[in-house]
């Protein structure tokens, strides 16, 4: 790929990862995988994500998440992360390493979608949490569009995916890592078809809708009923119920 305008995205993000990089990665994979299948007894089900450029999403209950994910897949994937994430002590070094893309909590991260699609556009693998931040209880928080905007015009798939156990393993606030098995539930890939199915011609609608189908298909990947669910249910009114005078 061409390299980027000065005023585009951030070039060295964006770049694939040279030879010497992934000399030293591919072995630091193999070992990390071993170390969170003998540790974590790490499962992994479902497809494998399809080739060319996509989009993993998954629930986020864990600082863990990331590497068990990427543990998971046979590919190199950048993630989109907050900048709290990005900078922690214990992974921060490794999140930098594979050029990791980090996201203001507050917006104002056109820079940051626009390096990530630059690396969809090379058909390379980026990974996003869509609940925007971590869920500290083990229960799904509402999407984030602001995540799922990412991919709605890059006509790329996105596979949900849904990660049990690590919020036991690794819970917020602890100091090590606790031997419990970690789940990673691949979903059947969301295809461009069927988000530009959504929502009609209005965009807004288009990406709550998007991101509703996003958030169900990780719910149901990790036995849980989507926030966005719930709230419906409970803005429906009762079965049987009169309807509303007009």
């Amino acid at each position: 790929m061409a390299p980027q305008p000065a005023n585009g995205p951030d070039d060295r993000r964006a770049a694939p990862p040279g030879w010497r990089s992934n000399a030293l990665f591919w072995p630091f994979w193999v070992v990390v995988g071993g170390l969170l299948r003998l540790w974590f007894r790490l499962r992994v089900v479902g497809p494998p994500p399809p080739p060319g450029g996509c989009v993993l999403a998954a629930n986020h209950t864990s600082f863990v998440d990331p590497i068990v994910l990427g543990a998971a897949v046979r590919r190199r994937v950048v993630f989109l992360m907050t900048e709290v994430v990005y900078r922690s002590r214990s992974l921060g070094w490794f999140f930098r390493w594979n050029h990791a893309i980090p996201v203001a909590l507050r917006g104002g991260n056109r820079e940051a979608l626009r390096t990530a699609r630059a690396v969809l556009q090379q058909g390379r693998v980026v990974g996003v949490f869509p609940e925007g931040g971590l869920s500290r209880d083990g229960r799904l928080l509402l999407g984030s569009p602001g995540a799922v905007s990412l991919v709605l015009n890059e006509n790329v798939p996105i596979v949900p995916v849904g990660i049990t156990g690590a919020g036991a393993a690794f819970p917020p606030g602890s100091r090590w890592p606790r031997p419990r098995r970690i789940t990673v539930a691949f979903g059947e890939p969301i295809l461009p078809a069927q988000l530009d199915a959504l929502g009609g011609g209005d965009r807004r609608a288009r990406l709550q809708a998007a991101t509703r189908l996003i958030m169900d298909r990780i719910a149901a990947l990790s036995g849980q009923v989507s926030r966005e669910a719930e709230l419906a249910g409970l803005a429906a009114p009762p079965a049987g119920a009169p309807a509303p005078p007009r």
